[in-house]
């Protein structure tokens, strides 16, 4: 009986792409040959590569990646730059921040070097077969045939077509494809398009460059990326606009050798950095070339036994490094594929069903990612050559302000990435601050849509909390107030109307100084509830303060407390804190916190909100209900109306200069350094709710723990009849009470819902809502505001994700394959299978 043939996967390329899926199939046990059209697997055409953490952590389940190290040294520096050099913002040390996150760097070294180490890497190098250029493939049931224009053909059960951007894979799928959807065949064909050109090359070191420089130039239709690692070898991309776009991979030119030169000629000039043109680098230079800058992402992956992965199917601009990572990804994909459906048909071959099944499921595990990195990668290329007023504006007003945005829209890209599902993870892959994500990321972010319908009831409780809070009744008693010279309808007193000597001002608070007259005078029978209602509002505010110091809330309403706070004084905090929840809760969902660094707010900020909120918020509110003189109670409450003000200016200018700004070292190394300085700040005024709320509850004869809650909240009945000062204000002030803690409270549970939802609390809603309750009635409403925000704060900080690769999943993954972590991390070594 002839011997059974193994399941073989013929492998067109011997690219990036090509040599990862050798490698990842050998390491599987699964049989391939590979097919390379040039006569040597790691030619030099100055190519480099960069290396981000998704490829790394890629290269190193293949024991590739110390290997690697040692070619490169990693970006320390990033610096965006105009046409003259200068720089457009400060240096950014992002990449540290990225291997922080994800226990790897960012590098950039020769491809010769890295399509080496991966040949190396494999056991059987017989496999890889030099001077096989694919000019035919024939499919038939059971098996695909590779045809070679030397007359050789290789028989496999499945052909990857990793042969690059003119892939001869790619022609037969759409060949054979088009006999089943030919307008989808003609669609991915003008898929295919290129608005610019690109001059790359290695030189040797230049004065003025650092090893670990990143430089990005941006100019009107050209710019530049060059990077320098070891030994200050440097990599440079020159990037020009061409005169028109081109579509279709048959109009694709190709540069000779003097239209390279003339290219470095035509752009000898253009500044790198202030006193270095081009031309420096030029006359260093040892290997280039000059190339068009092709851009697709195509939508027919496979047919049958063929699949297509790297350039060949998802091709992008090199200026933001996904390339080549992508390439990697896909391949990674591929094996996983591959690798589980042997597994789940053992013994047996798969059929041509089963093998069509396992193909789609690839191409659906990686098209969304591959996609998003294609359109960044493109827009990156566009925003760096200022291509419309847009960018131009973006570039002026917005970069020099983005600080790490741009590092965290980076890490989207990474923390989903694919991983060889058969293989140990590594270590440091499993032990950054931003553990990998296979539900998070590009492609699978939460819609802002959903959610934004999602906070449908803080609208409804918006219009109704509007329509209840209707400050029309008590303008005729203002107005007659204000009549009469600041005479109150009651006993010989008055209040002030020009306390701060403005005339516009005074005009302004003068109505709310009326209207607050009565608690502070202590004539409303309320009115020790209305000094707890502005204490308990004093945990709000400083949440509210932290919140808008957070990085994940950068570039959020959420950054806006003051505006929200000068609002509430005038409308009601009541009608306000709604609009700043539902912005909140839609701009905030769970995956903004997938790095640990992205809770932590900025230290110096933090530390100033409890001083300056003592200050001018619970400063001024105890001197106007407990102050001796009646006047001064009048000046302190109509100092406290414009306390947003006062906040504003005292706690980030002032307060917060008192203190180190940790930040740009607390992001890499302590993500949760603020975690004291928030327990302190929140759980004091927490506190202080709290006492407030008992002693209250002593001191005011026969009220119940009932009473008082029914205090907090509406009135039965709302402004009917002729009512005076006294209970329009204190009705005004019970809806405003009711609907804050209302809105908060719904608000939390938002946020504990979103929690609960990705894993990170398995404390059913029973017994959530019966602390709540618990807390509420011993505590109080802003104390149980402040526990159960700081109950939120602390598991943003110490639990993860569902679905994140921790270093505890990792630890299972690896010993479900029978190896284990050695003490240093740094090797595996075999360990029993669980």
């Amino acid at each position: 009986m002839a011997e059974k043939k193994p399941f073989r996967v013929l492998i067109a390329g011997g690219g990036l792409a090509g040599l990862t899926l050798a490698n990842a199939l050998e390491r599987g046990g699964v049989d391939f040959v590979l097919l390379e059209r040039r006569d040597e697997i790691a030619p030099q055409v100055g190519a480099s590569i960069g290396m981000l953490s998704n490829g790394c952590r890629i290269l190193d389940q293949l024991g590739v990646y110390d290997e690697f190290c040692k070619h490169v040294e990693p970006i320390q520096w990033s610096a965006d730059r105009d046409k003259n050099g200068w720089l457009l913002a400060p240096r950014s040390d992002f990449t540290r921040l990225n291997t922080a996150r994800t226990g790897y760097g960012v590098f950039f070294g020769d491809r010769q070097a890295l399509l080496q180490i991966l040949f190396d890497g494999l056991k059987d190098k017989s496999k890889v077969l030099l001077n096989k250029n694919i000019a035919d493939i024939k499919h038939s049931p059971g098996r695909v045939t590779a045809h070679c224009e030397d007359g050789t053909s290789y028989e496999g059960d499945i052909l990857a077509g990793a042969d690059g951007i003119y892939s001869k894979t790619r022609d037969m799928v759409w060949k054979f494809a088009a006999e089943q959807d030919p307008m989808a065949v003609e669609k991915d064909k003008q898929a295919i398009t290129a608005e610019y050109q690109c001059l790359f090359g290695i030189s040797n070191p230049v004065k003025g460059f650092d090893v670990g420089d990143a430089d990005f130039v941006y100019d009107r239709d050209r710019t530049s990326l060059l990077t320098v690692s070891k030994g200050g070898r440097t990599y440079y991309f020159i990037f020009q606009r061409l005169e028109r776009v081109i579509h279709g991979v048959e109009n694709m030119p190709r540069y000779s050798r003097q239209e390279k030169e003339d290219f470095a000629r035509a752009h000898a000039n253009m500044t790198l950095r202030p006193g270095i043109p081009f031309s420096a680098l030029w006359k260093s230079t040892t290997s280039s070339n000059l190339v068009v800058l092709e851009e697709a992402t195509f939508q027919i992956w496979t047919w049958g036994r063929i699949a297509c992965l790297g350039d060949s199917i998802h091709k992008m601009t090199p200026n933001t490094g996904y390339g080549g990572n992508a390439a990697i990804e896909s391949a990674a994909a591929l094996a996983s594929a591959i690798k589980e459906l042997l597994d789940t048909t053992p013994g047996s071959r798969p059929d041509e069903s089963q093998i069509e099944a396992c193909l789609e499921l690839y191409q659906k595990a990686r098209q969304k990612r591959a996609a998003a990195a294609v359109w960044i990668s493109r827009q990156a290329t566009r925003l760096q050559a200022l291509r419309s007023p847009l960018h131009i504006l973006f570039t002026k007003y917005c970069l020099p302000y983005l600080g790490d945005h741009l590092a965290d829209t980076g890490s989207d890209m990474i923390i989903g990435a694919a991983a060889i599902t058969y293989l140990p993870l590594p270590w440091r892959s499993a032990v950054g601050t931003m553990p990998y994500n296979p539900a998070q990321g590009t492609g699978l972010k939460e819609r802002k849509l959903i959610r934004a319908a999602l906070t449908l009831p803080f609208l409804i409780l918006f219009f109704l909390a509007k329509k209840l809070m209707d400050p029309a009744p008590l303008i005729p008693v203002a107005a007659e107030v204000l009549r009469s010279g600041g005479k109150l309808p009651w006993g010989d007193i008055s209040v002030s109307t020009n306390f701060f000597n403005l005339e516009w001002l005074d005009d302004l608070l003068a109505p709310l100084v009326i209207f607050f007259s009565p608690a502070v005078y202590g004539f409303d029978s309320v009115s020790p509830h209305a000094f707890l209602f502005l204490a308990d509002f004093g945990v709000v505010l400083a949440i509210w303060l932290i919140e808008s110091a957070r990085r994940a809330n950068a570039f959020t309403p959420a950054q806006l407390p003051f505006f929200f706070a000068l609002a509430s004084q005038f409308i009601g905090v009541g009608v306000i804190s709604p609009l700043y929840y539902l912005l909140h809760y839609i701009a905030s969902p769970i995956e903004n916190f997938k790095a640990s660094d992205m809770r932590l707010t900025r230290i110096s900020y933090t530390k100033s909100i409890l001083p300056a909120v003592l200050l001018v918020h619970y400063l001024p509110i105890y001197s106007a209900f407990y102050c001796a003189s009646f006047p001064a109670r009048i000046a302190w409450i109509s100092l406290w109306q414009l306390f947003p003000v006062w906040l504003s200016l005292l706690a980030s200018p002032l307060l917060s200069r008192l203190f180190a700004d940790t930040t740009p070292h607390d992001r890499i190394h302590n993500a949760e350094r603020d975690l004291p300085t928030i327990r302190a700040t929140v759980g004091l005024l927490a506190l202080h709710s709290a006492a407030a709320w008992v002693l209250t509850f002593l001191t005011t004869a026969g009220l119940s723990a009932s009473a008082m809650l029914a205090l907090m909240m509406p009135p039965a009945t709302l402004y009917q009849g002729q009512a005076d000062l006294v209970t329009l204000s204190g009705e005004f002030l019970r809806l405003d009470s009711a609907f804050l803690f209302g809105n908060t409270f719904l608000w939390l549970a938002y946020l504990f819902w979103d929690i609960k939802h990705a894993g990170m609390l398995r404390l059913s809603w029973v017994w959530i809502m019966l602390l709540a309750a618990v807390a509420v009635v011993g505590l109080g409403p802003g104390a149980a505001v402040g526990l159960g925000w700081l109950w939120r704060e602390e598991l943003l900080a110490k639990r993860r994700h569902r679905a994140a690769v921790t270093e505890k999943v990792a630890r299972e993954w690896n010993r479900k394959l029978g190896v284990e972590w050695e003490e240093d991390g740094e090797k595996m070594v075999e360990g029993k299978k669980s």
